[in-house]
């Protein structure tokens, strides 16, 4: 049995994740878009992504190498923009099938709103609720404890 942790990060919450989990034999992989993100987050910017994640638009992203297994324990990050998954991770679950009934997901929005995003995982057919983690930059000293996997 092998575990994932299929992840965005823009500004690094997710990079932090995919860091404790790797200590708990996690391999971790990183979601890049075939157009990079600016890095450099401004009102714009977050205008124009929380836009097209509300129309849960998919970014293309560049292919990942991965054969999963029956037993395989999968756990997809993504950030949460306008209250939904960001682009990024709708272009992977556009590209590649995950087990609905197994497949957990951890989201990371900067605030406390989480709730269209439970919606738009239940109607896509996943069973788990995610784990919402609001900004785990800002609380790196807790972060571990709130992994058990």
């Amino acid at each position: 049995m092998n575990k994932y942790f299929i992840y965005y990060s823009l500004t690094g919450n997710g990079d932090l994740i995919a860091y404790h989990l790797a200590k708990k034999g996690f391999t971790t992989i990183k979601v890049e878009p075939v157009k990079p993100i600016n890095r450099n987050v401004n009102f714009f910017r977050i205008m124009k992504y929380g836009f097209l994640a509300g129309l849960k638009k998919k970014a293309k992203i560049k292919d990942i190498e991965l054969d999963l297994k029956e037993d395989d324990v999968v756990i997809i990050g993504s950030p949460i923009w306008n209250d939904r998954l960001s682009t990024p991770i709708n272009g992977l679950l556009d590209k590649m099938e995950f087990d609905k009934e197994k497949t957990k997901f951890i989201v990371y929005p900067a605030g406390e709103k989480a709730k269209k995003v439970v919606k738009q995982l239940a109607d896509l057919g996943y069973k788990n609720p995610p784990i919402i983690l609001s900004n785990p930059l800002k609380h790196q000293d807790t972060i571990a404890d709130l992994l058990e996997f």
